[in-house]
C-alpha cells in the first residue's frame, strides 16, 4: 500500500464556495466579522486531516495578478465580479490558521495561477511516486488525472466525499483520454473563465467532435469535410481562436521554479496553544473539540 499521498488543497474553491453557500444567512462574530468562508474552511480542513490523515499536504491561494493568459487574451476572466470585501478580510485568518496547524501554503505569483502552481507540483509528486489528490472543484484539473493523480471533490450539503480517478473522468466526458479535457474545452469554451471556444460549438458537439477526430487540431484542419452551413462558416473564421481557446484552457505543469521539496509538504504536529487562541478570537467553539482530535493523534 502507498503511504505517499500528497494533498494539495485549491483554496479559493473552498473560501468562495463557503461564502456563497451561506450569503444569505452569514455567521458573524459578536464583534461582527464575517466568518461564513474562514468557518467553512475551517471545518473542511480539520474534516480532511481527521479522516483522510495526510502525511503531505499544503494549500495554494490563487493570485490577483495578471497572468500570461491575460496578455495572451485580455478579456480572460474579465468577466469576473471583484472579489467580495468579507473574503478578502477573512484571508490573513484562513492563512494564520493554516500555521497554526503547520500546514505548508504557498501563494501563486509570477503571472501562473494556483492551477500552475498545483499542476506542477501534482507533475512532479507523481515522479516520486506519490498518489495526489487534487482538492478543488475546477473542472480544469480533470485534464490532470492519471493513474496517481486524482480528484479529490469535497463533501457539500450532506453529500459524501467523491473521488474521481481516470476511469470516472472518461465517462463523464465520454473521452479517450483525460488530457482530451482540455481540447473540449477549447472547443466549447469556458464561461466561468471567459475563455471564448469556437462560435456555436457546445457541449454535444464538442463531444462529438473530439470522439471523432482526437484533438482540436485534427478537427480545425478537417473543416472542409463539413457540410454547408453556420457552423463551417463560424469554424472558416474563427479557427484561431479555438487554438487560443485551448492554450488558455492548459494548465501549466512545468513552472521552472517550483521544486517539490517533500519537508516542506510534511504535515508536522499542529501548535494547539496558537490554534486555540485564533480558534476563540474566531468564536469557533464547536471546532475545538475536533481541532483537539487531530491535535491528540498528531501527538
Amino acid at each position: 500500500m502507498n503511504n505517499k499521498k500528497l494533498f494539495l488543497v485549491d483554496a479559493y474553491t473552498i473560501i468562495y464556495r463557503g461564502y456563497y453557500a451561506n450569503i444569505k444567512k452569514p455567521f458573524f462574530t459578536s464583534k461582527g466579522l464575517n466568518t461564513s468562508s474562514i468557518l467553512y474552511f475551517t471545518y473542511l480542513l480539520i474534516k480532511t486531516l481527521n479522516e483522510e490523515k495526510p502525511s503531505y499536504m499544503s494549500v495554494v491561494f490563487d493570485t490577483y495578478q495578471q497572468t500570461f493568459r491575460n496578455k495572451e487574451y485580455n478579456k480572460y476572466k474579465n468577466n469576473r465580479k471583484k472579489t467580495p470585501k468579507e473574503i478578502l478580510i477573512g484571508l490573513p485568518y484562513i492563512k494564520e490558521i493554516l500555521k497554526s496547524f503547520n500546514i505548508y501554503f504557498l501563494d501563486a505569483k509570477h503571472g501562473y495561477e494556483a492551477d500552475d502552481f498545483i499542476g506542477t507540483i501534482a507533475k512532479q509528486a507523481e515522479q516520486k511516486g506519490y498518489i495526489v489528490y487534487i482538492v478543488s472543484l475546477d473542472k480544469d484539473f480533470f485534464q490532470l488525472v492519471t493513474k496517481n493523480i486524482k480528484i479529490y471533490r469535497i463533501p457539500f450539503k450532506g453529500q459524501p466525499k467523491t473521488i474521481l480517478g481516470v476511469n470516472e473522468v472518461l465517462e463523464k466526458f465520454c473521452i479517450k483520454n483525460t488530457k482530451q479535457v482540455i481540447d473540449l474545452l477549447g472547443m466549447m469554451g469556458d464561461s466561468s473563465d471567459n475563455i471564448p471556444g469556437l462560435p456555436g460549438i457546445g457541449k454535444k458537439h464538442a463531444k462529438k467532435f473530439i470522439k471523432q477526430y482526437d484533438n482540436i487540431e485534427n478537427f480545425l484542419n478537417s473543416i472542409n469535410d463539413l457540410p454547408p452551413g453556420k457552423i463551417k462558416k463560424n469554424l472558416e473564421l474563427n479557427k484561431e481562436l479555438g487554438l487560443l481557446s485551448k492554450k488558455l484552457a492548459t494548465i501549466v505543469t512545468d513552472i521552472p521554479y517550483i521544486s517539490f521539496k517533500e519537508e516542506n509538504f510534511y504535515v508536522q504536529k499542529p501548535n494547539w496553544d496558537a490554534i486555540k487562541k485564533i480558534f476563540l478570537f474566531l468564536e469557533f467553539k464547536k471546532l475545538l473539540k475536533p481541532a483537539y482530535q487531530y491535535f491528540i493523534n498528531k501527538t
